[in-house]
């Protein structure tokens, strides 16, 4: 007979570990996919009073703010298309905290 009450005694915490992570994944990839509609609209050179545009640049903003005057070139402009650097470089940075963020979570959650 085999005894598998360790197996069992450890599912729990798999399964938190695994909704921390996929949590983690679903508000990143919420906050990217705005990111990169931002990117698109700008590059569509969306009309800033559409209802639709200023929403996405209104609820994006806030993660963008801190990554104004990073780069010595801000956006290349072309007509009214532009490409907003910030933001494509704030896009990757989240991405990169939200691999960090799951990887600190599956490394601090293994049992030594």
């Amino acid at each position: 007979m085999v005894n598998n009450n360790s197996a069992v005694s450890e599912k729990p915490d798999d399964d938190y570990i695994n909704r921390a992570v996929r949590v983690v994944w679903f508000l990143v990839g919420i906050v990217v996919t705005f990111l990169l509609v931002r990117i698109v609209l700008a590059l569509l050179g969306a009309n800033l009073e559409n209802q639709f545009a200023n929403f996405i640049y209104v609820a994006t903003d806030p993660f963008v703010i801190g990554f104004r005057g990073l780069l010595q070139i801000g956006q290349f402009q072309a007509g009214v298309s532009r490409l907003e650097l910030e933001t494509i470089v704030a896009t990757l940075i989240y991405v990169l905290v939200g691999w960090g963020l799951t990887s600190a979570i599956r490394l601090f959650s293994k049992k030594a």
